[in-house]
């Protein structure tokens, strides 16, 4: 599929612009969700991402996508601005939805993002488990 024609700055800006004329958000909001898209799509050119989005019937849409598939595209045709494409890894096939109905990414749960919960917790709760640790030992 040829996507290299136009840069990923200016794909992030129609993206804004289009959500923006769409939904009737205002700029910072549009570009914030553009930029979302732009890191979940190149998240998904590394592996599995699993994201939310809204339906046409309004029902909301938990999927596990990825772009890293070895795939030969039929067309050279440049990818819709509106529009975003992923490989559905539960349904085997390609899916798409409307950027204006992205709501967002699901977050993983790495040992950095578990450290920072823990950390994020009272200090006193912290003292307490690590005075309760000592008189274990």
């Amino acid at each position: 599929m040829k996507t290299q024609n136009i840069s990923f700055r200016k794909t992030v800006m129609l993206r804004a612009y289009h959500i923006m004329s769409v939904t009737g958000k205002d700029w910072s909001e549009s570009l914030k969700k553009a930029w979302q898209l732009y890191r979940i799509n190149k998240e998904m050119h590394q592996g599995d991402v699993t994201f939310y989005f809204e339906k046409k019937d309004g029902s909301i849409r938990k999927a596990i996508g990825t772009l890293k598939i070895d795939y030969e595209f039929k067309t050279q045709s440049q990818p819709s601005i509106s529009t975003f494409t992923y490989f559905d890894i539960e349904a085997g096939a390609f899916r798409c939805f409307k950027i204006e109905n992205f709501i967002m990414v699901e977050q993983t749960k790495t040992p950095e993002i578990k450290a920072v919960e823990v950390l994020k917790k009272s200090p006193a709760k912290l003292i307490r488990k690590r005075i309760k640790f000592i008189k274990a030992k």
